[in-house]
């Protein structure tokens, strides 16, 4: 302990332990156990994760209308929270900015097909970040994967939201079980440009 604190503090440490050649051990005892009842004064938590995360994991199954309009609600209250809960939040659209791009074909391995097809045309057809999301996925597979997975986007053609959102939340629970598994680690939002 003393080899990993500060030379001034752990100097004092040695220093004081100098002193205590007189101590009882009934002082001993006391001291002990004044130390855990401050420990026992500690409150069990109900819930093992904070509540950015424990937020963060309930939006990151819900519909991204849901998601918008809770966020919304968040930020008119607590615009630090609401922040927390983004940063917690790992959406479709969040994949690029958050997985390593030699990691999408074990995202693609773990999936049925027909599902990614649907969450490909759905997140196109959402456009912007979403429509990124998917060309990247796309970008960072193999060329012939690739090639065929594009051939069925363009001939499913549009797909309901409720079937959309569904394959998408199935790309999210794949990438998050295989982060949970230690077979890929997701980047920090905000870790390229420094917030993290």
């Amino acid at each position: 302990l003393l080899s990993r604190l500060p030379g001034t503090e752990a100097r004092r440490i040695a220093y004081a332990m100098s002193l205590t050649g007189a101590v009882t051990p009934d002082a001993v005892y006391r001291i002990g156990l004044s130390l855990a009842m401050q420990l026992d004064a500690v409150p069990d938590r109900a819930f093992s994760d904070d509540p950015e995360q424990r937020v963060g994991a309930i939006l990151n199954m819900s519909s991204s209308a849901t998601r918008d309009e809770v966020l919304t609600g968040l930020e008119e209250t607590d615009a630090r929270f609401a922040e927390s809960v983004r940063r917690a939040i790992f959406t479709f659209a969040d994949i690029p900015a958050r997985i390593e791009p030699r990691d999408t074909p074990k995202i693609t391995r773990g999936l049925d097909q027909a599902t990614l097809v649907l969450a490909l045309t759905h997140a196109r057809a959402l456009g912007g970040a979403s429509a990124e999301a998917a060309d990247f996925i796309l970008d960072n597979i193999s060329q012939r994967m690739a090639d065929g997975l594009r051939e069925e986007v363009a001939e499913t053609g549009k797909v309901k939201a409720k079937a959309g959102e569904d394959a998408m939340s199935a790309v999210i629970a794949a990438i998050r079980d295989l982060v949970a598994a230690g077979d890929m680690v997701m980047r920090q939002r905000g870790a390229d440009d420094g917030e993290d």
